[in-house]
């Protein structure tokens, strides 16, 4: 069942910040939204594997990045997740992008989907700008006659003119960050998702680019905005998620969540209810058989007259032509 497209009525938030869509669809939608990180991975072999699972208490050492996240997004708002660093906010785009899969949870994502994550995700830095424009069209669902309609627009909005034939490794980082949000902004997304990149830009672009957002909000896009610029937040987002050690703390209108956000870092309050990281002990039944592995191989060295010679009970042995150079005692 397809959901309606009309834009819903705007209400006013009594606190005085931006307007807040009433009854629009949700295009948005996390439940229960967690993802873990391995920590401390290794190459597998086998005899360490064994030696660690018999001897170690700790089988795996997890990293929660987020857990037990639940929100919604609703068609044509603009929201904000601010928090801490290391908070989990560019997991979560990650996971609204699809570039990453939840460990747990699930998450809902309706429209065509154009996002500008961390600074450079995308780029291949051995081709030029032109060539990256491409793939990034492409990638984002953009055919290759609609690129060509494009690629002028994209090239004069990131004014790169006589650098868009060269390879993006010699670009600085403001010209990556205007490159990728052209090519972002080109797309005509349904949901646009902005991390932080764009605060490398200078001031210039910086007032483009916010112009940009503003019309993609008149025509009822959908913008995920991540940002630590909490008065920008104030200006252009109906509501805000505040998110610390991969948790929502809170969400509601986006003046009432930065003043939270200030009082929360004012008082040191911005942990989480939960540690973020799980260990998982080794089991009984698995200790049993790494033991077994390591009891069967050296048995099995020993049948084959395999000896382990200390090296201090090793004669010491002298090359011949030592005794040449030996001093007279």
């Amino acid at each position: 069942m397809t959901q309606s497209t009309q834009q819903a009525p705007l209400e006013g938030a009594r606190d005085g910040s931006a307007p807040v869509l009433v009854e629009a669809p949700v295009v948005i939608e996390a439940r229960g939204v967690g993802k873990r990180y391995e920590m401390n991975r290794h190459r597998t072999i086998l005899l360490r594997d064994a030696a660690r699972m018999a001897f170690a208490k700790v089988e795996k050492d997890y990293f929660w990045a987020l857990r037990d996240v639940s929100f919604q997004v609703r068609k044509g708002e603009t929201v904000a997740l601010v928090g801490p660093n290391g908070a989990g906010k560019s997991t979560l785009l990650s996971l609204i992008a699809k570039t990453a899969v939840p460990t747990e949870g699930s998450i809902r994502v309706e429209g065509r989907v154009s996002a500008l994550l961390e600074l450079g995700a995308g780029f291949h830095y051995d081709f030029t700008g032109r060539e990256n424009i491409y793939i990034n069209g492409i990638v984002m669902g953009l055919t290759r006659s609609q690129i060509d309609a494009k690629i002028d627009s994209i090239i004069e909005f990131a004014e790169l003119g006589p650098f868009i034939d060269e390879p993006v490794r010699n670009y600085s980082s403001g010209m990556l960050a205007r490159l990728g949000f052209s090519v972002a902004a080109e797309v005509d997304p349904d949901i646009l998702i902005v991390d932080e990149a764009l605060s490398v830009g200078d001031h210039s672009f910086q007032e483009k680019s916010y112009a940009r957002i503003l019309e993609f909000q008149k025509k009822g896009c959908t913008i995920i905005f991540v940002t630590h610029s909490l008065p920008l937040v104030e200006k252009i987002c109906q509501r805000a998620v505040l998110i610390s050690h991969g948790q929502v703390l809170a969400e509601g209108s986006a003046k009432q969540i930065c003043a939270d956000y200030k009082d929360r870092v004012a008082g040191h309050q911005l942990d989480g209810a939960r540690s973020p990281y799980e260990k998982v002990t080794v089991s009984v039944w698995k200790r049993l058989v790494a033991f077994a592995a390591i009891a069967s191989l050296a048995v099995g060295m020993a049948a084959a007259g395999v000896k382990f010679v200390l090296a201090k009970e090793m004669p010491e042995q002298r090359p011949p032509i030592a005794d040449k150079y030996d001093r007279p005692k």
